[in-house]
């Protein structure tokens, strides 16, 4: 009897440029240069979180082999033909560093028929594009931020369109707060142009427009696929009152800066607090339903976090669907998962699984068989039948290898991009 090999996962992500975080280690702490007597936080590079992420998922019973493809998808296919993994660990979060071929990568997974961690194509493209996404929760019913698309300048008055100040604008295809600061919170139509028009130029995309919702900032982690688990609340506080004497209005966001720089204000701002505390049983019920139906909605699977924000009144209103969240240990969507009583490698492995589950479990290939040849798409082609007659008329076929392939379809062009609409 063929004698089963352990089965072999194999961790994609993608590192090309330079990280920022190696040199702030390199330099060592020094003091901030709007408070000298404050050292700047200290901050993990990408690699010392990968490393982290190899050893729990080593922990558990799989033959884990890690790949940085460095933006060649060469190397990401030369990856996958040489490992042959029964599952795949999908980290890659862009290419080129263009996070709209996010998508492109999980498709080719598909096309080599292996398993993989996280979100179909379908998903990551439908979440990137957040008018999209704001159109499907909305027609499902769920709660949404009143809000618009702007595609170019004339940008319209927010009173035509029944919208109120204070708007938010944030780039319509952009994640992990990119083009999101104090800035982009306006109380008028000068600066919301402005903001508009920044965006349109600096960031080359639209613009979304949205009110913004004051309040306390709630992230839903969820995992699972058949029955969706909502883990315990994650929630970020605001407190500037260090930086802000004055008490002055500032919008309590997570803009870029207060999430990725070590030496600004803002990154000093914020504090994470998992479980979520005195939210009150009915409106934590409320936020896990509509994650759950969130989830659901954007066609989720294996985990993915819903950020919400909760008026004064317990009514949440999502933000983000983020199908990728940060998976590094001690990130919203871990400790969410170390709250519910699961360990990094737990989580990690659970997720594995849940991928595993979509595949098959290969057998050791018999010692005969050892020189086949091992191009994926002569193996895998080989092995289906191909059909001896004609159904409707009943005339022999010839063999596959007799016939030359189909020639493709021609590609149906492009629909042409869709303007969002205003939920009031």
């Amino acid at each position: 009897m063929p004698k089963k090999r352990k089965q072999r996962l194999l961790v994609l992500w993608n590192q090309s440029e330079p990280d920022v975080y190696e040199r702030f280690q390199e330099e060592g702490a020094r003091p901030l240069d709007w408070d000298p007597e404050r050292m700047a936080a200290e901050v993990t590079t990408v690699q010392d979180e990968m490393d982290a992420f190899i050893d729990a998922l080593r922990e558990g019973p799989l033959d884990v082999v890690c790949v940085n493809v460095e933006d060649d998808i060469d190397r990401l296919i030369a990856a996958i033909r040489l490992h042959q993994p029964d599952v795949i660990f999908n980290l890659v979060e862009f290419f080129y560093d263009d996070e709209t071929l996010e998508p492109n990568i999980a498709g080719l997974y598909e096309l080599f028929d292996v398993p993989y961690t996280g979100n179909t194509p379908h998903t990551l493209a439908a979440c990137q594009r957040k008018g999209r996404t704001k159109l499907l929760l909305e027609d499902a019913g769920l709660p949404i931020a009143s809000y618009t698309i702007v595609h170019r300048e004339p940008v319209p008055r927010p009173e035509d369109l029944e919208l109120r100040y204070p708007l938010i604008v944030k780039p319509a295809n952009e994640d992990a707060s990119g083009g999101i600061e104090p800035e982009s919170v306006v109380h008028d139509y000068d600066a919301l142009v402005e903001r508009c028009r920044y965006l349109l130029t600096e960031f080359e995309q639209p613009a979304l427009v949205e009110e913004y919702i004051e309040g306390r900032e709630i992230h839903a982690a969820v995992l699972g696929n058949e029955r969706p688990e909502v883990l315990p609340l994650f929630e970020m506080e605001f407190d500037d009152s260090e930086f802000n004497p004055d008490d002055e209005w500032r919008p309590q966001i997570i803009s870029y800066s207060a999430k990725w720089d070590p030496h600004s204000k803002d990154f000093y701002s914020m504090e994470p607090v998992c479980p979520a505390e005195g939210l009150g049983d009915e409106v934590e019920a409320r936020i896990r339903d509509v994650a759950v139906a969130a989830y659901r909605v954007m066609g989720c699977r294996d985990y993915a976090r819903i950020d919400m924000r909760v008026d004064d009144k317990g009514q949440p209103f999502i933000l983000e669907v983020n199908p990728n969240p940060d998976l590094a240990d001690g990130s919203a969507y871990m400790m969410c998962a170390e709250q519910s009583g699961r360990s990094y490698a737990q989580t990690l492995l659970e997720i594995t699984k849940m991928a595993l589950s979509r595949g098959h479990v290969p057998e050791e290939p018999a010692e005969e068989a050892r020189s086949a040849s091992t191009d994926l798409m002569n193996r895998k082609y080989s092995k289906r039948p191909t059909p001896r007659a004609c159904p409707k008329c009943g005339a022999a076929l010839p063999h596959r290898s007799e016939t030359a392939p189909p020639e493709r379809a021609e590609t149906a062009p492009n629909e042409p991009a869709k303007t969002g609409s205003t939920s009031v």
